[in-house]
């Protein structure tokens, strides 16, 4: 039991099944200690009703802001009105125009939280100020998407920095910093594995090009080699990305991209005419998807504003188009691939990442009209129909039964439904174009493999770029790289060794009574296994500043190592009858368990005098609380001295995201203005008092109790 993350006792909402429990409570107790969480529950393991939970078990009684993409705020609104939990829900994309809820209080909902991954983006600069203070549950399964300090910046909207500090991180931005992860990470984020257990099987494969869409595909290539894009080498290099991808995704989609260069290269013409030159915005909106793939807008970086396109490719332009043009009218390979996958007529969703090879699939694809979703429309064959409609014929129920009728069994969508939908009639998702990010994958992949899927299995198609496309854009080198950044920090399935292997051994081991004691276990090798727990008071809460559990052999030496500490309990739970304890073997193991004991006492109490480094505004708010205090020392104000010791300790602290944002504000206000701030600064982060050690119980191992 002592591998256990802990876990509130509150009483779980009747609506949650069996293993979405414990994710609700160890939600809620994170929650109470440390003001945030991150709840990384697999996709499509019903996230949305364990948070809907911690907000009746928290917030009972008050209004709960929740802010969600906005295709999902009917689908949220909808869920916590049928389950009685009082909300607002408003959207990220209102949140980036600075409209954040109204009348709500305490705990603050954020779903697919990975969106407010850049601290540098408008939404996050908006809600980092108007979270501080507030409880903050942070829902993704995927909140790694480029960098390990993806997680982090989500992280700190809700915790400070030093939240970890009495578990030996003494700043989580310098941990993310090194590119370091750290068991202690497993008290702030929630992953439950065992929550997919009810979700269908999922069957992958891959679907390979055949050596005609090879050709083609290279024939495209060269052509976007006729034009010289810029004579910037990073603009060139971004413009290029876009071209490829498109070629990559269909004949469509270049002949669609190459329409809008030649519209980005007149509007550059005009603007050098007036002596404007194009803004960096116009090329963003020319890149679209891309967003996903930060690397290309870092090679801007140094560009400023003004970005320079080379207006010689007017002169090609019109040849260009009309042989890609010529392209589309052409037999094209990847979607014989497709017509031959979907044959069987299985429900089916396909995702591609342009909405001009929604159309030509659309268009192309035999059988019954096809459906259709982009983030601009959706519709049946060339009709335009509501998206709910469209959407509700992939959902299951009556809405499914007449799709079943109409025959209407694939679903062609761009990623704009590549989150939290509900698409459980799907018996297989196809991956026609790959997108920049695991993310992406894991979301799309998402919206049929889920809780409540009319299906026990779901295959998963992925379409392999050509050997050409790879090459010129590395797209499978960089999913391949980018889905190895999750294990560093504990989370998806390669990350248990992390921290997730203790509580699965306490899942393993911890069934039954449990009983604190000795106990002693008749096999070799000699040793003792030994739990125990640190606790320590602050501020009237209990806290834990480590829990141990640890194998010591015979000479001393010692591993707290998942293979080791596995063996071992695996002995002692096959072990029927208590053997008679030894009371001069247990003064041995005690003694050689104080050695331990005394090692990480003196770390705990070392991590007393740590602080992070403190961003420049606190610094500089520091230097003036400081001399403020200084005089009101020697004016013997009292009561302004406790005022400002406080406002100072808070200062020197950690500090969520939305504290560093107000620091900064007032580092540079007037005398009266600062004055009145640090009246108002939060409480300063908890420090602990005498460390307590508490054994949890004692295993004696050794042959001579046979």
């Amino acid at each position: 039991r002592s591998l256990l993350p802990e876990e509130d006792p509150a009483p779980a909402p009747a609506w949650l099944l069996p293993e979405q429990i414990r994710s609700f409570r160890r939600s809620v107790s994170t929650l109470r200690r440390y003001g945030g969480a991150v709840l990384a529950d697999p996709v499509g393991s019903g996230k949305t009703y364990v948070a809907l939970g911690v907000a009746l078990a928290l917030n009972s009684g008050r209004v709960t802001a929740c802010l969600v993409p906005a295709p999902l705020v009917p689908q949220w609104r909808a869920v916590a009105t049928r389950l009685g939990v009082k909300v607002v829900v408003g959207s990220h994309q209102q949140t980036s125009r600075g409209r954040l809820p109204e009348g709500t209080r305490g705990l603050v909902l954020i779903d697919e939280s990975h969106h407010y991954r850049n601290p540098r983006s408008l939404r996050y600069g908006h809600l980092a100020p108007w979270l501080a203070g507030r409880p903050t549950l942070l829902i993704t399964a995927t909140p790694i998407v480029n960098r390990l300090d993806d997680l982090v910046h989500q992280l700190l909207l809700g915790v400070r920095d030093d939240a970890l500090l009495a578990e030996g991180v003494v700043s989580l931005r310098s941990l993310f910093a090194a590119g370091r992860g750290a068991p202690a990470l497993g008290h702030l984020v929630i992953e439950n594995r065992g929550s997919a257990r009810a979700r269908p099987e999922r069957l992958g494969r891959t679907s390979v090009p055949e050596a005609m869409e090879c050709e083609a595909l290279v024939k495209s290539l060269d052509l976007i080699e006729r034009l010289r894009l810029s004579r910037l080498p990073p603009v060139a290099a971004l413009v290029r990305a876009v071209l490829r991808r498109a070629a990559g995704s269909s004949p469509a989609a270049l002949l669609g991209a190459l329409r809008r260069y030649r519209t980005l290269l007149l509007h550059s013409r005009d603007a050098v005419r007036a002596g404007c030159p194009l803004a960096r915005a116009e090329v963003r909106r020319f890149t679209g998807e891309l967003e996903d793939q930060l690397v290309w807008w870092e090679l801007l970086a140094g560009q400023g504003r003004a970005v320079e396109l080379e207006l010689s490719d007017l002169e090609v332009m019109d040849s260009v188009l009309e042989q890609a043009a010529q392209a589309v009218e052409a037999p094209d390979g990847k979607l014989a691939r497709l017509r031959r996958i979907l044959a069987d007529r299985q429900p089916t969703l396909v995702f591609t990442a342009q909405r001009e090879t929604v159309r030509h699939l659309r268009n192309q694809l035999d059988g019954p009209a096809v459906a259709w979703c982009t983030g601009r429309q959706a519709g049946l064959g060339r009709s335009v129909v509501p998206r709910s409609v469209v959407l509700g014929w992939f959902r299951g129920g009556a809405e499914a039964a007449v799709a079943e009728r109409l025959g209407i069994v694939n679903l062609v969508v761009t990623d704009v439904a590549a989150e939290g939908l509900d698409l459980q009639r799907a018996a297989r998702v196809v991956h026609y174009d790959l997108p920049w990010t695991p993310m992406r994958l894991e979301q799309r992949e998402g919206r049929a493999i889920r809780l409540g899927s009319l299906h026990r299995k779901v295959e998963v198609v992925r379409f392999a770029p050509p050997a050409a496309l790879e090459r010129a854009l590395r797209m499978e080198s960089a999913l391949a790289r980018k889905a190895r950044l999750p294990q560093i920090v504990g989370l998806g399935a390669a990350g248990r060794r992390l921290w997730r292997w203790r509580s699965q051994l306490g899942d393993t081991f911890g069934k039954g009574d449990a009983i604190a004691g000795v106990a002693l276990i008749p096999q070799a090798p000699d040793g003792v296994l030994a739990g125990f727990s640190m606790h320590a008071e602050s501020g009237g809460c209990d806290l834990r500043p480590a829990r141990v559990v640890l194998w010591l052999a015979a000479d001393g030496s010692c591993t707290e190592e998942e293979e080791v500490v596995a063996a071992r309990l695996a002995v002692a739970a096959a072990q029927r009858e208590p053997s008679p304890q030894d009371a001069d073997r247990l003064r041995e193991a005690l003694v050689l368990l104080a050695q331990q004991v005394r090692l990480r006492l003196t770390l705990v109490r070392g991590r007393w005098w740590a602080t992070a480094e403190s961003a420049p505004g606190a610094h500089r708010v520091a230097a003036r609380l400081q001399e403020a205090i200084r005089l009101a020392a020697r004016q013997r104000d009292l009561e302004a001295l406790g005022r400002l010791e406080r406002a100072l300790a808070f200062v020197g602290g950690g500090h969520t995201a939305g504290e560093t944002l107000l620091l900064e504000r007032v580092a540079d206000t007037t005398e009266a203005e600062l004055l009145r701030a640090a009246a108002r600064f939060p409480p300063p982060s908890r420090r602990w008092g005498t460390v307590e050690i508490r054994l949890c119980g004692v295993l004696l191992f050794g042959r001579r109790y046979l």
